[in-house]
């Protein structure tokens, strides 16, 4: 039997995947919509005491990305890509680290209707683990190819006959995810990231039947930690409690997502005839909100990424709309980069406070979401760009 979670356990064990589809350009512009959100998180007020600069790399992991997109191409760097493994430009390879880059640091083109990220004057650099065969998705799009209709129960079904083979791929897919973060953590590391985005749930019950790979992922957050490089990663979209987020305070943030009147995201959706409950995960572990409704983001910018008869994952065909989108909803994957974004601003004017101490200011920078004070649900509230730079610019020397 295949576990009825595989599909989702499988799938965020790499990102933190909207399941739902960001609309096409429509009126009013990409600007115009991206207004809602940076009033709220106090952005423009915040970026005339800095927008970022080059000093201040921000890392981010993620699967690949759209390096020439309109938006990113003058401050997205290509830095690690995971040896043994595809690189391929299609767009389920690159749509969603494009996203996350465009987040922190987009800029719009002079002329254009194209968006601003958060950090816009900061230098990416990014590590892409691509991906393996991905032998889950090749089945599923082996099933929809002979039964477009089929529901996730059909899907389940006939993967049933697939089960060992499912079984050995997901201990694979797990030994790839873990093994690649470790690697790519150290890359950005040693290469002077202050801030690493890691938009992927990663949970350490996921490693306690694999001693060694458990050793490996936990030296590389140590020597992250040792190089002071803090660490951003998104909370996860399953709407549950989780406790076993990896690291520890000193240098890890963890990131939810809120809605744009403040309040836990969460939300059911559709796939394939199953309801699937979403919402952003929380904990003890959790520190801050971003919001993720109604969000601008860019999106591979040529119809050349939308169209492949064989991937990794199968043959993959998607439609082009335009270089930028805008998700009614999105999840913690867009929240994550937020809060790098924030992070790599305090690290821009005040490159001598440490990790932790950055985490301290943006949780005090934060307004608070009731109840009062901090809960796991939202942690110390949502970010606010301008308070958390104004608390920045008083405080203390690090010692």
């Amino acid at each position: 039997m295949i576990p009825g979670n595989f599909v989702r356990a499988i799938c965020s064990a790499l990102t933190a995947v909207p399941l739902v589809a960001g609309a096409g350009q429509s009126s009013p512009s990409f600007a115009e919509r991206q207004k809602p959100m940076f009033a709220l998180l106090k952005v423009e007020e915040a970026w005339k005491i800095t927008r970022g600069g080059p000093a201040c790399a921000i890392g981010v992991v993620d699967s690949g990305f759209d390096f020439f997109h309109p938006a990113l191409r003058a401050n997205l760097k290509p830095g690690w890509f995971a040896p043994g493994v595809y690189h391929t430009d299609f767009f389920a390879m690159d749509a969603h680290g494009t996203l996350v880059a465009s987040i922190i640091g987009g800029r719009r083109e002079d002329g254009s209707d194209g968006m601003w990220g958060l950090a816009p004057d900061c230098t990416i650099l990014t590590a892409s683990h691509g991906m393996p065969i991905h032998a889950l998705a090749r089945f599923q799009g082996e099933i929809l190819a002979k039964n477009p209709n089929a529901s996730m129960a059909d899907i389940q079904k006939e993967m049933a006959a697939h089960g060992e083979e499912l079984r050995t791929f997901a201990e694979t897919w797990i030994d790839f995810v873990f093994g690649a973060e470790a690697d790519a953590i150290r890359y950005l590391a040693d290469h002077n990231a202050r801030v690493i985005n890691i938009s992927g749930f990663l949970e350490t019950t996921r490693l306690a039947a694999k001693p060694e790979l458990k050793a490996r992922f936990e030296a590389a957050l140590a020597y992250a930690k040792e190089k002071d490089a803090l660490i951003v990663l998104a909370s996860g979209n399953n709407d549950r409690r989780v406790t076993d987020y990896p690291g520890d305070r000193e240098f890890i943030i963890i990131a939810g997502a809120s809605t744009l009147a403040d309040r836990r995201w969460t939300m059911s959706t559709k796939l394939m005839g199953t309801e699937i409950r979403q919402g952003s995960s929380y904990g003890p572990r959790l520190n801050v909100v971003a919001p993720i409704e109604n969000i601008v983001y860019a999106a591979p910018h040529e119809q050349a990424y939308y169209s492949w008869n064989d991937t990794p994952m199968g043959r993959q065909k998607t439609d082009f709309e335009a270089p930028y989108a805008v998700a009614p909803w999105g999840a913690t994957s867009m929240a994550a980069p937020q809060v790098a974004a924030l992070a790599a601003l305090v690290r821009t004017i005040r490159p001598d406070l440490k990790a932790r101490e950055i985490i301290r200011l943006i949780e005090q920078g934060a307004d608070d979401i009731p109840p009062d004070g901090f809960d796991e649900e939202t942690g110390y509230g949502r970010i606010n760009f301008l308070k958390t730079l104004e608390l920045a610019r008083k405080a203390g020397t690090s010692q």
